[in-house]
């Protein structure tokens, strides 16, 4: 289950530092370093947060998924519920410019439709589920952030959109990962889901966990909490 935390803890601090405080999540790069890590912000200094986005669906969609999710990921991985990520590793030091750029296009950005399409396999230990109906509008809004953020942003967030559902990964056995290929495939065609996308949700993450933080909504959505922030 993830920790909620109030919006109001949005900005934190570094941790004091102590033995017991956890390591950043990004050390300084080294001055003689020419190439940054393909996940690391482009930032100069240490990160002792990152922070991922994702877009807030509706029930209808989130539910099935996640279900999906819980059924088919190997229990001791299981982390962190059924996404669809926009960006993985906002940093830190870049907070109340990531605040203030989400709360302006968030407000400008209507509720979109979104459906399930087609099971596909991720690489040999897992499987994933695409988007078909809303990527057109996921790849506008993610555009628009990459716009404003691409002084900062990590290479992997620098490129476009391609979001999906992971339903399971780091999954050892083959056999496995057919079966569950074969049973995805099967419900993309014959039930899948739909639903909507309504505003944006900001997590940060914590050593493979991810704490929610707060939530952006789309214009005329309203504020409520992020269905995916309950499991």
């Amino acid at each position: 289950m993830h920790t909620v935390q109030p919006a109001t803890h949005a900005r934190e601090g570094p941790h004091p530092a102590n033995v017991g405080a956890p390591p950043p999540q990004w050390r300084t790069p080294h001055p003689a370093q020419t190439k940054h890590h393909r996940y690391r912000p482009t930032t100069t200094h240490a990160e002792e947060h990152v922070y991922v986005l994702t877009l807030r669906l509706s029930p209808s969609l989130h539910e099935p998924l996640n279900d999906l999710r819980t059924r088919y990921f190997p229990a001791d991985r299981l982390k962190v519920p059924a996404h669809l990520t926009l960006f993985h590793a906002l940093p830190h030091s870049e907070l109340d410019s990531v605040t203030k750029t989400l709360e302006e296009v968030a407000g400008q950005t209507e509720p979109f439709r979104i459906t399930t399409g087609e099971a596909f396999k991720l690489g040999k230990a897992g499987v994933a589920v695409s988007p078909a109906q809303g990527t057109e509008e996921g790849a506008r809004v993610h555009a628009a952030l990459r716009e404003r953020w691409q002084g900062f942003l990590s290479k992997q967030d620098a490129k476009g959109f391609k979001a999906h559902w992971t339903v399971m990964n780091k999954e050892e056995s083959e056999e496995k990962v057919d079966a569950a290929f074969a049973e995805l495939r099967d419900w993309t065609k014959q039930t899948g889901a739909q639903g909507e996308a309504d505003g944006l949700t900001l997590w940060r993450y914590d050593h493979g966990k991810w704490i929610y933080m707060r939530e952006f909504a789309f214009k005329g959505a309203g504020e409520k909490t992020d269905v995916s922030a309950r499991h």
